[in-house]
């Protein structure tokens, strides 16, 4: 889900061991929980995983890579939405190492990991 708020993007550098695209900035979400909706699991992981509320839920569309994760290659799915937030008081859960707002004019100048470049991409950030 990648979250607007004002000309600031949101960011999280993970914090996991072995975990997909190291040492790239990533859109923050996650899968999806039986019984739900894929727009209820993007606000739960945004919620779980930054701790933000987030407004104005729009789906854009997917897109698949295939990466080594755990030791093993895996096709991640990513069901991708933008939204905004109010607030710019992100905290990191156990899934995040850092957050990172980023100016839209320094989008072009981050290490982002290639699902995420194509994103930007298709909606004209870079």
């Amino acid at each position: 889900m990648l979250v607007r708020n004002g000309d600031r993007y949101l960011f999280i550098r993970q914090n996991k061991p072995g975990g997909a695209y190291p040492d790239t900035l990533h859109i923050p979400g996650g899968g999806l929980e039986p019984g739900e909706t894929p727009i209820e699991a993007a606000i739960r992981e945004i919620k779980e995983e930054v701790g933000l509320d987030i407004i104005n839920v729009k789906p854009v569309d997917f897109d698949w890579d295939t990466v080594p994760y755990k030791g093993e290659d895996t096709v991640l799915i990513f069901l991708r939405f933008s939204a905004e937030s109010e607030s710019l008081r992100a905290v990191p859960s156990s899934d995040a190492q850092e957050i990172v707002w980023v100016r839209r004019e320094d989008l072009a100048s981050q290490a982002h990991n290639p699902p995420s470049l194509r994103f930007l991409k298709k909606l004209e950030l870079i």
